[in-house]
């Protein structure tokens, strides 16, 4: 009798352990919520707004005889950071199959913007390998993409903050590249 009262007592407690493991898996417990984050987004101010512009920039065909249009799109926040955009896309085709950058691994100190001009003042340490064919197609496609802004009328190029004879050696860039030149060729 004592053998049946145990074997009775360990099967109530075996089923009152199922009965709760399985209410505890029908209804969970409820998870604490977080509290509220305060919100912060009043107090930092947003970045500045871009704006987003579709340019048309240069690059080479394959045989380093002609320049090929390219429409890309740049967004920016100023004036500035559009110019540096600009000059960016010089070295990023999207056809890679097609079109071949003028301007790769190019480096500068600085870009300024004044009075209608564009100064790049150069890293002297840019290596370049397009003959003067090249360097003469690498100013143009330079100048193309950076005079469709009206407002830049005038390009100059320094070498690390010198006036210079020739990026490249073949082609003089003593005087400032003008929108005249541009629309005379």
């Amino acid at each position: 009798m004592k053998n049946r009262r145990r074997l009775i007592g360990l099967a109530i407690f075996a089923l009152v352990l199922v009965a709760g493991c399985g209410q505890q898996n029908a209804t969970p417990a409820p998870t604490p919520t977080p509290a509220p984050q305060p919100n912060t987004s009043a107090e930092q101010p947003a970045g500045p707004e871009l704006t987003k512009q579709t340019i048309s920039v240069f690059y080479s065909d394959g045989d380093l005889l002609s320049l090929q249009e390219e429409k890309q799109e740049i967004a920016f926040a100023d004036d500035l950071e559009k110019y540096k955009k600009a000059i960016a896309t010089l070295e990023v085709p999207k056809d890679k199959e097609k079109h071949f950058p003028l301007w790769v691994d190019f480096k500068y100190h600085s870009l300024t913007f004044d009075k209608g001009r564009i100064t790049i003042d150069s890293d002297g340490k840019n290596l370049y390998n397009l003959g003067s064919g090249g360097e003469g197609m690498a100013l143009e496609a330079l100048t193309k993409t950076l005079f469709q802004f009206p407002e830049v009328e005038s390009i100059a190029i320094l070498r690390d903050g010198e006036v210079v004879d020739s990026l490249m050696g073949h082609v003089e860039i003593t005087e400032p590249f003008t929108r005249d030149q541009l629309e005379n060729k």
